[in-house]
């Protein structure tokens, strides 16, 4: 039987013990899913990356989930990229409809 590749998935945000996490896929509609923030232990860190492995019948495995790092960095610098090139086409000052 084949191993199924881990899921990676990103905590979006921790509000009231509740973290969100977003499906880190290429898809157009990523996966949202809410969770105990106590489930992730540790890992309960808002833009951590999480890679998961997944069990037997394809269900994410969460207390064996690990933080790619490495994954955290380029996503910050990609979104520090992102920022920069929205400030240059901002004319700043107010905006009149």
């Amino acid at each position: 039987m084949k191993k199924s590749e881990p899921e990676v998935w990103v905590v979006d945000t921790i509000t009231d013990g509740v973290a969100v996490l977003v499906e880190a896929s290429d898809d157009d509609e990523p996966a949202l899913i809410e969770m105990a923030s106590d489930l992730l232990g540790d890992l309960a860190i808002e833009g951590a990356v999480l890679v998961v492995p997944l069990g037997s019948v394809g269900d994410p495995l969460w207390d064996q989930a690990e933080r790619d790092i490495k994954a955290e960095e380029r996503l910050r610098v990609e979104a520090e990229r992102m920022l920069k090139a929205l400030k240059k086409r901002d004319p700043g000052g107010d905006v009149s409809l």
